[in-house]
């Protein structure tokens, strides 16, 4: 056989190999890699305070939720945390209008403070007693002092959509302006005695 053929007949080779190997399209992300892209913090630093985990069940319940709706799986998809500010804030919305409470729950532990507001405002309204055990974890991680002039405003926010939300859904009503870790923590008691007394 000639050299060029040989030649020819192993860029062919070459090509259809390469052609295999290479997938068709990108595949879409699963559910827990959403998630992850959702609460994982892609820029320097550390979240103080630090947020709580989802446990093992949480994430089972957020994931079904995510599988189960398309609408549910393109909005949490907006929560990416490489995304901008404006996604984020159309996730949300889409999170609420969708009822995913769940998913509402897992942006609690979004590295943007602005998602977690976000958030904790559409969990009040949403009025879901199942949210209760989860916004009672975060708001104990939340229960601290932030100090900085931005920081402390942002926290002092933070602590303040807790107690409405949770004053809201639980009926029992506590009012806190500003930073307040020793209010929160007093609050978090009451809430708790509350969440204790309902009939499992």
């Amino acid at each position: 056989m000639k050299p060029i053929l040989l030649l020819l007949i192993g860029l062919l080779c070459l090509t259809v190999t390469v052609q295999a190997q290479a997938p068709s399209k990108t595949a879409d992300p699963n559910p827990v890699e959403l998630i992850a892209a959702a609460t994982r913090r892609p820029w320097p630093g550390e979240n103080y305070p630090v947020l709580p985990a989802l446990s093992s069940t949480m994430q089972d319940r957020v994931v079904s939720e995510i599988a189960s709706s398309p609408a549910v799986r393109a909005a949490f998809n907006q929560l990416n945390a490489t995304r901008g500010n404006r996604d984020w804030a159309a996730g949300i919305e889409a999170l609420e209008q969708q009822k995913a409470i769940w998913s509402l729950q897992a942006a609690l532990c979004h590295p943007s403070e602005d998602v977690q507001v976000l958030a904790l405002r559409a969990l009040g309204r949403l009025n879901d007693k199942q949210s209760v055990p989860f916004i009672l974890l975060y708001a104990d991680y939340m229960s601290v002092l932030v100090i900085g002039s931005e920081s402390a405003t942002v926290h002092g926010i933070i602590q303040h959509e807790i107690a409405e939300s949770l004053s809201h859904i639980t009926g029992v009503p506590i009012q806190i302006d500003g930073q307040d870790p020793e209010g929160l923590q007093k609050a978090i008691r009451r809430w708790t005695r509350w969440q204790l007394d309902q009939p499992q």
